[in-house]
């Protein structure tokens, strides 16, 4: 079913509702004037020059997706494309209206014409699209040229005898000993021997002064535990002076008691009388 309204007339009025001077007045002027220098941009910049009858006479299909996506770039390219979509136009009449330079209708002209065929080329380096992992897996171990070079070489140890290898465990044994008595330095040593002595005066000096604490308890008349005497007994007789002087009073003390400690604990003449 044909249209009552032109085309050409339905896009004019879509493209421009409200027409100003500076707007092209109908759509044959607005082709000339937008339309077909964006074709001709869009095959200079594809192509490159125009020396092969196929820049010449691209053949731009303006429903191929591919061609509506190169050439809308363009503003009113752009425009145009979405006129066709709004206003529902179907396939034979964009075919039938799209009859200018640059489109599907002057290459098929063009070939009707010269009787040629025009080749499109576009493409023909883009090799074919081969899944790699696809490819089986003796394929893929067959690419690989890299080749390594593997030499071995056996070397006959003479046979040791089981005195000479007892002999020279001996050796390495004595080895070993030296180094470790070499090792010892002299100020190691030194310092080992200060280290003592400094513990030795250490240890004399707590003892001293808990000898000191438990003899001045002592002297004040405090009882001490019977282990505790027989320890500080033990360390008079090992050279201790001053627990040695101390037990030496401590017995006389309890041998001959004071003659105040006498006067207190005998009774008087009297009293007895």
């Amino acid at each position: 079913m044909r249209r009552q309204t032109p085309i050409a007339h339905l896009l004019y009025s879509y493209l421009f509702p409200n027409p100003t001077p500076n707007d092209p007045p109908s759509f044959s002027a607005h082709l000339a004037r937008n339309l077909v220098p964006e074709v001709r941009i869009e095959v200079a910049t594809f192509y490159g020059d125009l020396n092969s009858a196929e820049a010449r006479y691209p053949g731009l299909n303006y429903c191929y997706a591919p061609h509506r996506m190169r050439l809308g770039r363009f503003k009113h390219h752009k425009r145009l494309f979405d006129a066709f979509d709004n206003l529902g136009l179907t396939y034979g009449e964009i075919q039938d209206f799209c009859c200018w330079e640059g489109t599907k209708w002057a290459r098929e002209r063009y070939e009707k014409d010269e009787g040629v065929k025009v080749v499109d080329t576009t493409g023909d380096e883009i090799g074919p699209f081969v899944d790699r992992w696809d490819q089986r897996e003796d394929i893929r171990r067959q690419s690989i040229t890299r080749q390594t070079d593997i030499s071995i070489v056996v070397e006959h140890q003479p046979r040791i005898e089981e005195g000479a290898e007892s002999a020279n465990e001996d050796d390495s044994d004595r080895e070993m000993d030296g180094v470790d008595a070499g090792s010892d330095q002299p100020e190691e040593a030194a310092a080992r021997e200060h280290i003592a002595q400094l513990v030795e005066r250490r240890d004399h000096a707590i003892a001293q002064t808990i000898n000191q604490r438990i003899i001045t308890a002592w002297e004040q008349g405090q009882s001490l535990p019977p282990e505790l005497e027989q320890y500080l007994k033990e360390q008079a007789d090992r050279g201790d002076t001053d627990l040695a002087s101390l037990f030496s009073q401590r017995r006389s003390s309890q041998r001959y008691p004071t003659t105040e400690s006498a006067a207190v604990t005998s009774p008087s003449p009297q009293a007895a009388a």
